[in-house]
């Protein structure tokens, strides 16, 4: 990881719904390489600050810069076009809670859609590319299955291999594992963990504790729209100082113990 080049940094990032301030002022900075998974309770904000990242919610105030992108936001501040949002999207993967695949298409051509559609990728060279990453996902024996014949896991990697066929900067996790039955859990975070591994710059919004606090070089926690702490993983999910979080993680470890309802 290298500490000297930030990839990503995002100052004052806030956003409402309504009267709902959902985002109150949130700023955080990342390396590229790094590995930082936002944590919190229901509502606190994480993935509509995930989703500010790329764009997906536009902020009402704040600054952000990925990479060779900038924007402003605020009274009088221009909204990003089309061509802005788009060039954005290719730097920047998100993989959601729902796989959204295209149930129509095989799986080599729910990879290869991005590359084929927005780069202009020659079809052969994006299929060589797509075969390459459902290796990397586990997947290669899946190439010319359909959606509905995978698993829910299955599926989950799949659009993981998607989201890596744009050769993104940076890959945002937003609850990957949320919709997954707990079997199937355990082979998308190693796809994930493998990605870390390789030095891919990831921010997670996580409820996997024990996973956050082991791939993650810093983990945050997101409280009532503010980012109330952040730190080295061990220090915050192991160590906590903030009593908000320490509540937090009081409530999240007597839910885990209580097992299926």
């Amino acid at each position: 990881m290298n500490q000297a080049v930030p990839i990503l940094a995002a100052q004052n990032i806030r956003k409402a719904f309504g009267a709902n301030q959902v985002l109150k002022g949130v700023s955080l900075t990342v390396a590229r390489g790094e590995v930082v998974s936002l944590i919190g309770a229901s509502g606190s904000g994480k993935s509509t600050f995930l989703r500010c990242l790329n764009l997906l919610e536009t902020p009402q105030e704040g600054e952000l810069a990925i990479g060779r992108h900038h924007f402003e936001f605020g009274k009088g501040r221009r909204a990003p076009d089309k061509e802005q949002l788009a060039l954005l999207r290719r730097d920047v993967g998100m993989v959601f809670q729902h796989f959204n695949l295209f149930p129509h298409r095989s799986v080599l051509d729910n990879v290869i859609e991005g590359p084929v559609q927005v780069k202009n990728m020659a079809k052969a060279e994006a299929k060589d590319l797509g075969r390459d990453l459902l290796a990397k996902v586990g997947l290669a024996d899946k190439a010319d299955s359909f959606p509905s014949r995978l698993s829910g896991g299955q599926k989950q990697r799949v659009a993981i291999a998607r989201a890596l066929a744009m050769k993104p900067d940076v890959m945002l996790f937003d609850e990957v594992t949320s919709a997954l039955d707990p079997e199937l859990v355990s082979e998308v975070l190693a796809v994930i963990r493998n990605l870390a591994s390789e030095g891919m710059t990831m921010i997670l919004v996580t409820h996997e504790m024990a996973f956050a606090a082991d791939v993650s070089n810093r983990v945050g926690f997101m409280s009532e729209g503010v980012l109330a702490e952040i730190g080295a993983a061990a220090d915050v999910i192991r160590n906590p100082r903030n009593p908000r979080l320490i509540a937090f993680l009081n409530r999240f470890h007597q839910q885990a113990g209580a097992g299926p309802a």
